[in-house]
């Protein structure tokens, strides 16, 4: 089969797969509605349940990467659920559904653009599988798929409640922090897209656009969208703040695990990546940091 075959029938798969594990999560929703069961229980029922479908489909067609789109449209479905279910339409609720959709077409797109065949597995799960062995397929459950919807459900909660709340004026700066957050996300894609392109070797390191700020202006978007989120549901339900515990998940997240875990991959086969990380911050947008001059001694 040629690389397009493979690449067309492996995303034809991947859209089967959600589109059993969405319609199956909705069913379920509106039928724990219907028995009176709580709303944020009943929506975390759900998400679990449909994390245990996708992994299924991906323990099936043997790939661990079968999770990896669901990142994007695990809260769009959630908020458009209580949307539909609610009918609680107004310009609060249609400003916040745009900017998910916003970050949920960015993040599948790029999925779908960079997406080669179901064989291709990320390094991350390659790693795990490694070192658990025969436990991997309880690894892949639990670590690969549960633990992020989770944290991604925690984080999702001021979402939920802003599909049930009123339009207030101040919402307008979580609206412009998450299009911006995800714009920010857009355009480091792009500018990582051009330098894979046009890059002479694999060991070489980013060090063009906002990739010259931050090495990780992708997850500063990710984590920004995210207090997005925390904003514009601050906006109207001040009394709840201690739910913005789910964007600090969200930060803590990339700041101990994801980042240390990519950088020290990378050093193995990017011997420039110290001298990248003496000079640039790790996420946030800030000048190059010039190295210290030696002090002389008289």
């Amino acid at each position: 089969m040629g690389t397009m075959n493979k690449r067309i029938s492996g995303l034809l798969i991947l859209l089967a797969g959600y589109i059993v594990a969405i319609g199956a999560s909705v069913g379920l929703y509106f039928g724990l509605a219907q028995a009176g069961l709580d709303l944020f229980l009943n929506l975390l029922i759900c998400d679990v349940a449909a994390t245990i479908i996708i992994w299924l489909f991906g323990v099936l067609f043997k790939t661990a990467s079968f999770y990896d789109p669901y990142w994007s449209v695990q809260t769009f479905v959630m908020v458009l659920a209580i949307l539909i279910s609610s009918g609680n339409w107004n310009a609060g609720t249609i400003l916040f559904l745009v900017a998910l959709a916003y970050y949920t077409v960015r993040l599948t797109g790029n999925f779908i653009r960079t997406f080669h065949s179901l064989r291709y597995v990320d390094w991350r799960y390659e790693m795990l599988r490694e070192k658990s062995g025969k436990l991997f397929q309880i690894v892949n459950l639990m670590g690969i798929c549960m633990f992020p919807t989770l944290i991604v459900y925690l984080a999702s909660i001021p979402a939920l409640y802003v599909a049930l709340g009123n339009f207030s004026w101040w919402q307008i700066i979580g609206f412009v922090v998450m299009v911006g957050a995800v714009t920010l996300e857009l355009i480091s894609d792009k500018q990582m897209t051009r330098f894979v392109k046009t890059r002479t070797d694999r060991s070489q390191v980013i060090n063009v656009g906002l990739w010259r700020f931050s090495r990780h202006p992708n997850y500063l978007g990710e984590i920004s969208f995210w207090f997005g989120v925390y904003f514009f549901f601050l906006a109207e339900f001040k009394e709840l703040w201690y739910w913005g515990a789910g964007a600090i998940a969200i930060l803590l997240m990339f700041l101990f695990i994801s980042i240390p875990m990519e950088e020290k991959h990378m050093a193995t086969y990017k011997p420039g990546l110290a001298a990248y990380k003496k000079r640039t911050n790790a996420l946030l947008l800030l000048p190059e940091r010039k190295p210290k001059e030696p002090v002389s001694e008289e």
